[in-house]
């Protein structure tokens, strides 16, 4: 067999764009589908035989191509991407996708299976066939290649030599008989009873078990064997339809040109006849072959390896070279038989490494010309149009060449398949034995009738009506709605254990809510799964959950004359919050799944009266509280500082806990540039009164990380240098060069580093800068100033010294709740955690949203949400003295104006400090409007206030 490539795949010259050919490849591998409608996903379609060859060195642009020997390791590379490393029950390889790989060792004559296999050409076609079943992804079930078996078998049958064709019948039908008979012989279980029992018993239980199944199963396919394959017969120009005339037919080909090749003479005419015979022998069992692949790739609608079989089946020919050479003759076949075999899910791929066979086809043409600068990737967009016409049906030609530019890469393709090393195929889940179980109790249903059945099916099916009250996603993270108690399990990756106490929790408190009598529902609303690889990117409002847990808790054991209970609902939107909203400012949400939909779907049985949480400004979450205050939902957001989230298109129902990101970044810019802690670690540069900035921020991250990012610049540029370094949640850059650059202008600057990314991906890149030369090499450590930090740092500082020491970290808090008061107090001894900013917002949302609906209870008991949206903005909330600060909501204020901040600094030695404060307090209810050593530095003014 071919071995891959060298694991060091660095070695390999890789033309310039064949990144952008490895994503295409990948996509309809993963997906033969993909791009389809879902009306069209049905349809079977034929997948193209890719061949990769050169463009002339003459003229590039004229579509011509040119055979390159250097193009088999190209092909042999691929297959490293289809192949992973399995973990249970033993580490083993495992296949993504079924593939097999063409070895022109093959059609060396003299094998030791020759004899056996019938010939190195059959043997050519049962080696793919053996490389397909054993290249099957794990938990995907096997192949089952029943045309291909039955054709095989009839080639290799010792069958008595004769030219009875009567005889010939009777005997090829009695192989095929007892070859199905076989599939029932005794199971280990019967035969080991019929021991154990003995006597006539043992004869009993043998014909109970195989003997009427094994009977029955002979006679039916005895009486259909002749009338099955239809096609074989017109294939070979036999009248009629009879299978075992046709397969006599192709057996005498197949002896004949057998004779033929062993032969050591030949004359012309019959060598003519052999390579015919042996041509068609081949045709024939490739159509088999495509044909059993066909029904495979789509088992029945019930069966649970549905889903998971989406992906193609790949054929890699790594040398299509002269005509005699096993790749070339397995191409020549498929070009031949393609365009009889059907819908077909193969898809070849394949490097001419000699002359160019003068059927394969250049691509077809590009639906939207390129523009310029185009030809470093016009072979991509070449293969995107090629599978795009394949799968829609508009291409008729089976094989295609494609050329490929002669540059090489300048290390972008490199690069990506560096970090993108396999085939992202579907992953078998749980979640698939929803088909054979749907399937079975809509089957029940459908006998007993009715509309409450067919409403039941629909609740259960998946797709099915919106309000269900969760729904797992393509990242396995399951999205929607649960009360603690329903069986909705929302935790999922490496948090999920947390999220499940937090779940159990719920429960309890929920199941003693008294739902006989008035009550209403608040929604905790935030993205609390992951479903990235990376194990540091943290699940937000966990802190601000259990917050909200310990206020409910507290609400409903009041037990006041006026009072509405409490109870609460969590919702999950999913990571980056993708499934929290869908449509409008939500244009990454390409399902149906609407977590905010379910909400309203469920607000008038549940009794939701607002939603708390979002947690993060994103235009998904942005969108969730459009579509929650269009049907008149109040929503809180907690956590939550875009400046967009409370300017633009925010709702009138919507109303915030936090600073939005102006008054955030006039602190920090303030901060910086007077600070006696920031100026011990970073010094003015040359020409500033204060040090260089090293801004770290994502720039498509328009809600937050970009507009914090504009808004220190526009702050601190004045008094310092402003350098930008790009680092997003989705990056193709390397974290390690991120780093790398950012210790290297700080290490050159003296300056310090603005952190103004997510706080999920910090400490990736902290954990890069911790171990980079040039913040090592620095006196002092580097400075790293968040406006939000990492959860896990802030609530174990320690880990800033045992893990980062060449760091610290300033980070901003919105509130510093009394550590002896009693609400921090009742959080550690209810969840063994210390009490911060985070644990707060979520104790103040659920208490603030109670003490409106207590105010409008006492004159309305049967308000409706729109009741309180109206209240929240008129009178509204008047310095309601909270665990987080002192807040003010109304018509006029959708956020606290002069919210209380604080800039704290985790030093080396010790716990937290407090550098700066400023706003409004809890403690005393006083407002601070001046910090620093001696109060010599004002407060920056809040233009809400």
């Amino acid at each position: 067999m071919l071995h891959p490539p060298p694991e060091d795949a660095q070695q390999l010259v890789l033309p310039n764009g064949f990144d952008a050919i490895v994503r295409v490849l990948d996509r309809y591998v993963a997906d033969r589908r993909a791009g389809l409608p879902w009306r069209a996903r049905s349809r079977g379609r034929r997948l193209p035989a890719v061949l990769l060859a050169r463009e002339p060195e003459s003229d590039p642009g004229a579509g011509a191509a040119e055979p390159d020997p250097a193009l088999a390791a190209l092909v042999l590379a691929y297959r490293q991407r289809l192949l992973s490393t399995g973990h249970e029950p033993v580490e083993h390889l495992a296949g993504l996708a079924p593939h097999a790989v063409v070895d022109d060792g093959l059609l060396a004559r003299g094998g030791p299976r020759e004899e056996e296999a019938g010939g190195p050409h059959v043997l050519l076609l049962d080696e793919v066939a053996r490389q397909l079943r054993t290249s099957m992804p794990d938990r995907s079930g096997a192949l089952r290649l029943r045309e291909f078996g039955t054709l095989l078998a009839v080639l290799r049958a010792p069958l008595p030599p004769g030219d009875d064709t009567d005889a010939g019948r009777k005997a090829l039908r009695d192989m095929l008989v007892d070859r199905e008979a076989r599939r029932f012989q005794p199971a280990p279980g019967a035969a080991q009873l019929g021991e154990a029992v003995g006597g006539p018993w043992a004869t009993a239980v043998r014909w109970v078990t195989a003997v009427p199944a094994g009977w029955l199963w002979r006679l039916c396919y005895g009486m259909r064997v002749d009338r099955q394959q239809p096609w074989l017969g017109s294939r070979l120009n036999q009248p009629g339809r009879s299978f075992l005339d046709a397969a006599l037919a192709l057996r005498a080909a197949h002896q004949y040109s057998r004779a033929h090749d062993t032969a050591q003479t030949q004359p012309p005419e019959s060598a003519a006849m052999a390579a015919r015979d042996e041509a068609v022998v081949r045709q024939v069992l490739l159509i088999a072959l495509i044909h059993d692949l066909a029904k495979a790739a789509r088992p029945p609608a019930w069966s649970r390896r549905r889903p998971r079989r989406g992906w193609s089946f790949v054929l890699l020919l790594p040398t299509v070279g002269g005509e005699g050479s096993a790749c070339r003759k397995l191409l020549d076949t498929y070009a031949a038989a393609a365009g009889d075999a059907g819908p077909s899910p193969l898809l070849v791929l394949g490097a001419a490494t000699d002359d160019i066979p003068s059927y394969a086809a250049p691509p077809p043409p590009q639906a939207v010309p390129a523009q310029g600068g185009s030809r470093a990737h016009r072979a991509g967009r070449e293969v995107a149009a090629l599978f795009s016409a394949a799968t829609a049906g508009r291409s008729t030609e089976a094989v295609h060449v494609l050329p490929l530019p002669r540059t090489p890469d300048d290390g972008t393709a490199a690069e990506w398949l560096a970090g993108h090393r396999i085939v992202g195929s579907r992953r078998a889940g749980a979640w698939d034995w929803w088909r054979p179980v749907a399937a079975g109790l809509a089957a029940t249903l459908l006998l007993v009738g009715g509309f409450a059945g067919y409403r039941a099916v629909l609740s259960l099916l998946p797709g099915g009506r919106s309000a269900a009250s969760c729904r797992q996603v393509a990242t396995g993270q399951v999205v929607g709605l649960t009360d603690g108690n329903d069986g909705c399990d929302l935790a999922h990756g490496l948090y999920a254990p947390e999220l499940r106490k937090l779940e159990r929790t719920l429960g309890q408190q929920n199941a003693l809510v008294d739902t006989t009598g008035p009550y209403r529902t608040l929604v905790f609303f935030a993205p609390l799964s992951v479903g990235s690889e990376s194990k540091r990117t943290v699940p937000t409002g966990f802190q601000m959950l259990r917050g909200a847990l310990l206020a409910q808790k507290e609400v409903n054991d009041r037990h006041l004359k006026s009072q509405v209970p409490v109870r609460l609902l969590v919702a999950n939107a999913g990571e980056y919050f993708s499934y929290g909203s869908s449509g409008g400012l939500n244009t990454t949400n390409h399902t149906n799944v609407d977590v905010a939909q379910m909400i309203l779907d469920r607000a008038s049985t549940d009794h939701i009266a607002a939603v708390m949480g979002l947690t993060q400004s994103r235009p998904e979450s942005q969108q969730a509280a459009i579509e929650l205050g269009t049907k008149g939902l109040a929503v809180l957001g907690t956590g939550v500082t875009g400046q967009r989230m409370v300017e633009g298109e925010s709702p009138v129902s919507y109303f915030q806990l936090s600073p939005p990101d102006a008054r955030i970044a006039s602190v920090m810019a303030a901060f910086a540039q007077h600070s006696p802690r920031m100026g011990a670690l970073a010094k003015p540069t040359a020409g500033h009164t204060a040090p260089a900035a090293v801004v770290v921020y994502d720039p498509s991250d328009k809600y937050f990380s970009n507009d914090l990012a504009n808004r220190f610049d526009t702050d601190y540029h004045a008094a310092g240098p402003v350098y930008r370094v790009p680092y997003g949640e989705v990056d193709d850059r390397r974290t390690s060069n991120v780093a790398q650059t950012v210790c290297a202008l700080v290490h050159r600057t003296n300056g310090f580093v603005l952190y103004a990314g997510r706080s999920g991906v910090m400490e990736d890149l902290f954990h890069y800068m911790q171990g980079d030369p040039g913040c090592r090499a620095r006196q002092n450590r580097v400075a790293v100033m968040a406006e939000s930090p990492a959860p896990d740092l802030s609530l174990h500082p320690e880990r800033m010294q045992q893990e980062y020491d060449a760091l610290t970290l300033f980070y901003n808090q919105f509130s510093l709740p009394d550590p002896q008061g009693p609400f921090a107090g009742l959080f550690q001894a209810e969840f063994h955690l210390s009490a911060e900013n985070d644990a707060a917002v979520g104790y103040d949302a659920v208490n603030i949203l109670s003490d409106v609906m207590d105010a409008i209870f006492t004159t309305d008991p049967e308000f409706t949400p729109s009741s309180l949206v109206t209240q929240l903005q008129d009178p509204g909330v008047s310095q309601y003295v909270g665990e987080s600060g002192v807040i003010t909501l109304n018509s006029d204020h959708n956020y606290p104006p002069d919210k209380e901040i604080h800039v704290r600094e985790i030093p080396p030695n010790g716990g937290p400090l407090t550098d700066l404060t400023c706003g409004v307090l809890a403690k005393g209810a006083q407002r601070v409007t001046h910090w620093g050593p001696d109060d010599r530095f004002a407060c920056p003014t809040d233009d809400a206030s």
